[in-house]
């Protein structure tokens, strides 16, 4: 019932209270004035006096019933919206369960590959008749980057857990730009080398510095020229170009690999995205890296967009506040 029309209804039952009670009146004075005796005037007396009673608890009870109807209404829509946000949060377990079964399913697939490479690898080593002592050395070397792979797998779940788990806090203090230089190539040198691939640095300007949080910025920019290393064709060169320009720290990460298609593109920076692409030198790939980049720019508040075309390579690109 709408307000207005309970305040009709209520308007009208107190009229009427008032009729019935200037009747009550009238006949109450009706009777005093016959001088009735009190054998026949009590009777009527008690009929008017019960009547009237009626009627103020007919006016109480409409009173109660409307405030007992307004309760339940509030009641209700109270019911609606809890039920509404148990429904919510039911789809967002599910969603948070349906996600941690293809993380695990996940991870058991990615590392199951490395580890059996590192088990027959430490079998050929270990029995004299299935290897040659000069072998060793490279079996060595593979085990190593089995392992390194299984690390940086095992890295990538880890701060992943970490990053949605709890708020980032990241404290900044001042890095130069040759400094990061020098960060990135002592870290992914090594995997340069093995593939044959140049890392080609740019500073623009060379003695720039920025106000930044070191470890979030170098896990950002390893994830991306890692990728770009993963992805390009071995002996193929990849470029980073660190600049400061219009209170921006840039970070740009170009490669000569096979490029990302549209539909790919659309995929970039989600949990577990899987590419067409797949890395040149047998590389696993946990499909995660991109989305802890997104991760740590948006907390920085920073951007990455992604610039690519079929056959002519990719070119990542980071903006952050530079102070």
């Amino acid at each position: 019932m709408s307000k207005a029309d309970r305040a009709s209804r209520d308007q009208a039952v107190e009229s009427l209270y008032a009729k019935e009670t200037a009747a009550l009146r009238l006949a109450e004075g009706a009777l005093t004035r016959q001088q009735l005796s009190d054998v026949v005037y009590e009777p009527f007396r008690d009929v008017i006096k019960n009547y009237r009673r009626l009627l103020r608890q007919t006016m109480k009870v409409t009173a109660v019933s409307d405030a007992t109807q307004l309760q339940l209404r509030r009641t209700s829509r109270e019911l609606a919206d809890a039920l509404a946000k148990v429904e919510t949060l039911n789809a967002e377990l599910r969603a948070l369960q349906e996600e941690k079964d293809e993380l695990f399913a996940m991870a058991i697939h990615d590392l199951k590959s490395p580890l059996s490479g590192i088990c027959g690898l430490a079998q050929l080593i270990s029995d004299s008749a299935l290897s040659e002592s000069t072998e060793h050395r490279e079996m060595g070397a593979d085990i190593y980057h089995l392992g390194g792979d299984m690390l940086a797998m095992v890295a990538d779940l880890v701060d992943l857990y970490r990053f949605e788990s709890a708020p980032l806090t990241l404290a900044s203090a001042e890095y130069s730009l040759a400094g990061f230089r020098d960060i990135i190539s002592g870290t992914l040198g090594g995997i340069a080398r093995r593939k044959r691939m140049a890392l080609v640095f740019k500073i623009e300007p060379a003695d720039a510095t920025v106000v930044i949080n070191e470890e979030a910025f170098v896990r950002i920019a390893n994830n991306l020229v890692s990728n770009a290393l993963k992805y390009a064709p071995q002996g193929s060169p990849v470029t980073v170009t660190l600049s400061v320009e219009d209170g921006e720290f840039r970070l740009s990460v170009a490669d000569q690999g096979p490029g990302i298609s549209p539909a790919d593109q659309k995929k970039l920076f989600r949990k577990f995205a899987r590419l067409s692409a797949r890395p040149t030198g047998g590389e696993s790939s946990s499909g995660l890296g991109l989305a802890i980049v997104k991760r740590l720019v948006d907390t920085m508040k920073g951007r990455v967009w992604c610039e690519s075309e079929l056959g002519l390579g990719t070119t990542f690109h980071v903006a952050l506040p530079a102070g």
